[in-house]
C-alpha cells in the first residue's frame, strides 16, 4: 500500500463506504456500496432487488450480494477486483447492473 496515508503496526486498514442507489429506466432497481481505501484503490459490491413486474427472468444468483470479483459477473466484463479510484468503481458498477437489467428486462414494461 505504497499511497495509504494510515499507518498502522499490524496491517489494519481503514476505508470508505459509500452507499449509491441505482434506478433501471426510473424504476429502483439496485443498491450499490463502493468501499475506497484512501491513496490505493476502490472496489464495489451490489444487490439487485428482485422485481417480478420489470426484470422477471433475472436468475437468482444474479439477485443476491455481488462484488467485483464474482464469477457471475464475468460474463457481462468484469474483470478486475479493484479500480484505480472510486469513480472508476462505480461507473464499473453501474455499467454492469444495466447489462444485466437490459438482458433480463421484461420489454413490454419498458417502451
Amino acid at each position: 500500500m505504497s499511497k495509504y496515508p494510515y499507518k498502522h503496526e499490524h496491517g489494519s486498514v481503514i476505508y470508505k463506504v459509500e452507499n449509491y442507489k441505482f434506478r433501471f429506466r426510473g424504476v429502483h432497481a439496485a443498491e450499490i456500496e463502493i468501499l475506497d481505501v484512501p491513496g490505493e484503490n476502490a472496489t464495489f459490491q451490489f444487490t439487485i432487488e428482485e422485481n417480478q413486474t420489470h426484470w422477471t427472468d433475472l436468475p437468482s444468483n444474479l439477485l443476491k450480494k455481488l462484488h467485483a470479483g464474482s464469477e457471475e459477473l464475468k460474463p457481462f466484463g468484469v474483470e478486475l477486483i479493484l479500480y484505480n479510484d472510486k469513480h472508476a468503481a462505480i461507473q464499473v458498477a453501474t455499467d454492469t447492473i444495466e447489462k444485466i437489467l437490459n438482458k433480463y428486462k421484461t420489454a413490454a414494461k419498458f417502451v
